[in-house]
């Protein structure tokens, strides 16, 4: 009875034990459970941060980048309307120093001689002129900013001074002595050229001209009675802007002419014509 008695004592004493055991281990178990919640969810709130502040860094970037490229598009349509504003074709008027090669009058009294002059300098004369600039690309159709191609077409009119020629006594029949007649030995000519004019400068513009079409006109007529004669004309200048859409320019042309003048007799008394030669003058210009 007395090991009965304490065997169910020891069973009494060990049950609270072990319930306090069991009760230890589950509230252990559950504060580990919600401090393993609790940092997954301080993992996720840890994230989300990171996500909300990269999204508020790209989308600042994004504004920042739209802002850009908006100011961008302003510039580029104010500057389109400033170009808009602005007058890119040139009228202008020419003169100066006209110089031939080779002068018109042969310095000689032969009366075979179609033209006859015997001032020591008749190959220098003078020349007025207008033409036209239009512009065709100003920045050269995209391959630079530095220049702009023009189109120019040009005429002018130069003269040599006097001269006296004997195709009218030549010529002549029953009409009598008419002797030599004095003209003025003159010339026109029309050119057409592209011209590149460089941009970079500001109000000062250089340009040239690498190649052009030349016709020329003189009178009197060659001796072979001929007076077209084409040409290549090259070119080079520049001009300031002085006021509003006024230029001055200087300018320098040099034409070579083919040989449709260059007609000489048999007998070498009558001479061909050469109307290769040069202009040096300045000229005044109205943009539009």
């Amino acid at each position: 009875m007395a090991a009965m008695v304490t065997a169910a004592v020891a069973v009494a004493g060990l049950a609270p034990q072990q319930a306090m055991a069991e009760s230890h281990y589950k509230g252990t178990s559950a504060q580990a459970d919600i401090e393993r919640r609790l940092q997954m969810m301080e993992d996720e709130m840890r994230a989300l941060r990171s996500e909300l502040a990269k999204a508020r860094s790209d989308a600042k970037v994004n504004a920042e980048r739209m802002d850009a490229q908006q100011q961008k598009v302003e510039q580029q349509l104010a500057e389109a309307e400033e170009h808009e504003k602005e007058h890119h074709d040139l009228l202008f008027f020419r003169g100066g120093y006209a110089k031939m090669e080779h002068g018109r009058g042969y310095k000689t009294s032969s009366p075979e001689t179609l033209l006859v002059n015997t001032e020591p300098n008749d190959n220098d004369g003078w020349y007025v002129g207008a033409g036209f600039d239009h512009q065709l690309t100003d920045d050269f159709w995209g391959l630079t900013d530095i220049a702009s191609l023009d189109g120019e077409v040009m005429f002018e009119y130069k003269n040599f001074g006097t001269g006296t020629n004997t195709l009218v006594a030549i010529a002549q029949t029953d009409l009598g002595n008419l002797g030599r007649i004095e003209n003025k030995i003159t010339q026109f000519t029309l050119t057409a050229a592209p011209k590149i004019k460089f941009n970079n400068m500001g109000n000062f513009r250089p340009w040239i001209i690498p190649f052009g079409l030349g016709i020329h006109v003189i009178s009197p007529p060659s001796s072979g009675v001929t007076v077209l004669n084409p040409g290549l004309m090259l070119g080079a200048g520049a001009e300031y802007k002085i006021w509003g859409d006024l230029w001055a320019g200087l300018d320098f042309r040099y034409h070579f002419t083919g040989d449709d003048l260059d007609i000489k007799s048999d007998s070498g008394v009558l001479k061909g014509v050469d109307t290769d030669g040069l202009t040096a003058g300045a000229y005044l210009g109205f943009g539009f």
